[in-house]
């Protein structure tokens, strides 16, 4: 299993962390964000995709995910940069 690690100051997210936090497809988040449901932006030049960690936050919520104590470790563990597994 990868490990998920946060590089310093890092405020983003890919759709692989999320899935990771989430303990969903990979391809799940693609989808959510390419519906509209995960709001965030594209790196010009690629399909690679970034949700600033704020607004997972208000997804999360939004979509009462944020009861979920799993996935509040997991983010938070992001967060500091600690490996999520």
């Amino acid at each position: 299993t990868k490990e998920l690690k946060m590089p310093k100051r890092q405020n983003v997210l890919t759709t692989g962390d999320i899935a990771k936090i989430c303990n969903i497809a990979p391809r799940t988040a693609a989808t959510w964000f390419d519906k509209g449901i995960l709001k965030g932006y594209k790196i010009p030049g690629s399909r690679d995709r970034r949700v600033p960690i704020s607004t997972f936050e208000t997804f999360l919520h939004d979509q009462k995910m944020d009861i979920d104590p799993t996935i509040m470790e997991k983010l938070k563990m992001f967060k500091e940069g600690k490996p999520v597994l």
